[in-house]
């Protein structure tokens, strides 16, 4: 007779009652559930399931810590918790889910875990937010449509805000723990994912904004390399000014004084560890909504308050090198890349609402060096003048309050366009990449302002095409071009997760396109709309320009674009 705990060891999947049962040898036994797609199609949930240890007490602010396992079977079948937040982005109480002890991970597939199936491509989604908003839950960022599409989905929370970015620039406090969490993760899948029926050599990282610059720094990273072997980046790059936050040393100062208004600026970067590490976690995320609004306000084209930044050279360090430079110098891992942007990523700035553009066009009339960002290095008062007159040239001979389509326009292209086209342009030069723009406009996007010029397709506007929400899963009851539109995208980014191409052979679903790739001197793109179409140099109106002037005016070397 054979022993039980053999029987285990070689029966790792057990089916009891409904139940998924999937053993992680040297961790532990985990119970998953089973749902249903858009059109009924069965997959397995394993929700929470923890990845590191929680980031508490003397582990707040330090890299996360392999998590060492569990006692007993853990119940898998629900989210509870995401990371601390900057805003309500769940419209609703999410004091309910808030919690520091946030690290943890969601598996879904599309067939039941057995030993003996052939193992899938596996997507790790990343989620964006600035750094300091979203969350890894089932509600939120339902898998079902991707289930249709033989895939296995991983996602997973990070620390946000002062918990996952607040550094003092030295080795006490070096930072990006947010993306050393997100490294954790796919450490994990690189060892676990084969029980659930993935294939650890074939990885895609992809996300959308914060989580679509988080991809490219995997690519950047020398920690992340070999845990992958392909990215996909929606409507962000490392290039993109929000992603690098300069004055870092001054904003972690700035928080501990916002706790305690009596907390000495000429502390040092232990005792200011000390004073942090012994403040809740609520007290904390409070402080951090604490920063002037003009500062939160101009972070999009400033630099978020809490986002990545350069380390000092440390064991741990996750990049140590300016972004610019090693995109330039191909000081990056040279795997393919599916990367692009949605028609006017501008909408994003503020509301949609002409109000909200007539106060931007205002900012700029009355302060033209808001035109020119400081990662151009500029100091000299004539020059910011100078620059600022030739970007306000790119757009408009007459004031931005009198052209409002300028104003989107100026934003879509200086918080994202360029630096998203730029990164492009140089990762060519050492891997594949295919590029996109995200033009189609449906109802599902909701009402824009009429604005001559201007596309309606904001940022986040392509994630909608993607998830399921609220468990809601309805994309069939949308207008016909709308659930056209999503099966595309879906088919696109799961073909380039299967074969590195996301169009591997004729299909009269994407219009019997073969979307090539980028080139330096050739820069190919498809605009995915009502129909699929190849094109050539993406914002050819106003890109070309803003190089010229990077050329001749700002001064090198660049953090960002």
């Amino acid at each position: 007779m054979i022993p039980k705990f053999v029987i285990l060891l070689l029966t790792i999947y057990v089916h009891v009652n409904a139940e998924v049962l999937v053993t992680i040898p040297n961790k532990g036994t985990i119970r998953g559930r089973k749902e249903y797609s858009l059109r009924n199609i069965s997959f397995y949930a394993f929700q929470e399931i923890p990845f590191a240890k929680p980031p508490v007490g003397e582990l707040r602010f330090r890299e996360p810590q392999p998590d060492e396992g569990w006692e007993g079977i853990l119940d898998a079948t629900k989210n509870t918790k995401i990371c601390y937040q900057q805003s309500n982005t769940y419209n609703t109480d999410i004091t309910l889910l808030e919690n520091e002890d946030c690290l943890y991970l969601n598996v879904y597939t599309p067939k039941y875990p057995t030993s003996e199936q052939s193992l899938l491509p596996v997507i790790f989604y990343i989620y964006g937010g600035g750094f300091v908003n979203g969350g890894a839950t089932f509600d939120f960022m339902g898998p079902h449509y991707f289930m249709e599409h033989d895939v296995i989905l991983v996602t997973a929370n990070y620390r946000l805000g002062p918990f996952g970015f607040l550094t003092t620039g030295d080795l006490v406090i070096p930072g990006n723990y947010g993306l050393k969490d997100q490294l954790m993760v796919m450490k994990w899948i690189n060892q676990n994912i084969k029980y659930f029926g993935g294939d650890p050599e074939k990885v895609t990282i992809s996300g959308q904004s914060a989580g679509a610059a988080s991809v490219n720094f995997h690519y950047m990273s020398k920690q992340s390399e070999g845990l992958f072997r392909a990215g996909i980046s929606q409507s962000g790059s490392i290039l993109c000014p929000w992603v690098y936050q300069k004055e870092y040393k001054s904003i972690a100062y700035d928080l501990a004084s916002y706790v305690d208004s009596e907390f000495q600026r000429n502390s040092s970067s232990e005792e200011l560890l000390k004073f942090l590490w012994n403040v809740s976690a609520t007290d904390l995320s409070k402080a951090a909504a604490s920063y002037p609004p003009e500062l939160l306000d101009d972070q999009i084209t400033l630099g978020f308050v809490f986002g990545p930044t350069i380390e000092p050279e440390h064991e741990n360090a996750f990049i140590t090198e300016s972004m610019y430079e090693a995109v330039e110098k191909g000081h990056i891992n040279r795997v393919p890349m599916m990367i692009g942007m949605c028609s006017e990523e501008g909408y994003a700035i503020g509301s949609y609402s002409i109000p909200e553009i007539q106060k931007l066009a205002s900012k700029i009339d009355n302060d033209p060096s808001q035109l020119v960002n400081p990662n151009m290095h500029l100091t000299n008062p004539n020059e910011i003048k100078a620059a600022a007159e030739a970007i306000h040239r790119i757009y408009t001979d007459g004031a931005f309050a009198d052209n409002l389509d300028k104003t989107v326009k100026f934003y879509s292209d200086t918080a994202f366009n360029r630096g998203i086209i730029r990164y492009a342009e140089m990762q060519s030069n050492f891997s594949d990449i295919y590029f996109y723009q995200f033009s189609h406009y449906g109802p599902i996007l909701g009402e824009r302002p009429n604005l001559d010029g201007v596309y309606k397709v904001g940022h986040g506007n392509d994630v909608l095409f993607l998830w399921a929400f609220s468990n809601y899963s309805t994309m069939d009851t949308q207008r016909a071009d709308d659930v056209l539109t999503s099966n595309r995208l879906l088919t696109l980014l799961t073909n380039f997760a299967k074969y590195l191409d996301p169009t591997p052979y004729a299909s009269s679903l994407l219009d019997d396109v073969d979307w090539p790739t980028v080139s330096p001197d050739n820069f190919q793109y498809l605009d995915i709309n009502d129909t699929l179409t190849i094109k050539k140099n993406p914002k050819g109106e106003f890109y070309p320009k803003w190089v010229e002037i990077y050329e001749q005016m700002a001064i090198k070397p660049y953090t960002t674009f």
